[in-house]
C-alpha cells in the first residue's frame, strides 16, 4: 500500500492509496456535582474518552484493505469512495475509538 512520506494514521489502517490528510480529534465528557444552589461543587473527568480518527486517501483505492467492524479498540464508523472524470479517485475513512 503506497503511504505518503510522513504520514501520520494514528496506529490505523489507512485504505489503499496515497494519504492526503489525516486527524484525531479527542473529546473528553465532565462528570459534575451541583449543590443546592446550582454552583457545580466536584467535576471530574469520565473515565473514557472519545477519539475520532479521519484518513483520506488519492488514488488506487481499494476500501477492501480496510478491516470491517472493530480491531484494535477502534470500530470503523464510515467508508466512502468517491470517483468523478476530473481527478484521481478518493476515499475517506473515519475510525472511533472509546479510550
Amino acid at each position: 500500500m503506497p503511504v505518503t512520506f510522513g504520514a501520520v494514521t494514528y496506529g490505523e489502517t489507512a485504505p489503499q492509496g496515497y494519504v492526503q490528510e489525516s486527524s484525531s480529534d479527542i473529546t473528553v465528557e465532565p462528570a459534575t456535582i451541583r449543590n443546592a444552589n446550582g454552583q457545580i461543587v466536584v467535576m471530574i473527568q469520565k473515565p473514557r474518552a472519545t477519539q475520532t480518527i479521519n484518513i483520506k486517501t488519492k488514488g488506487e483505492v481499494s476500501l477492501l484493505t480496510v478491516p470491517e467492524g472493530e480491531f484494535s479498540g477502534a470500530t470503523v464508523t464510515s467508508a466512502k469512495v468517491s470517483q468523478t472524470n476530473d481527478d484521481f479517485t478518493t476515499s475517506e475513512v473515519t475510525y472511533t475509538h472509546f479510550t
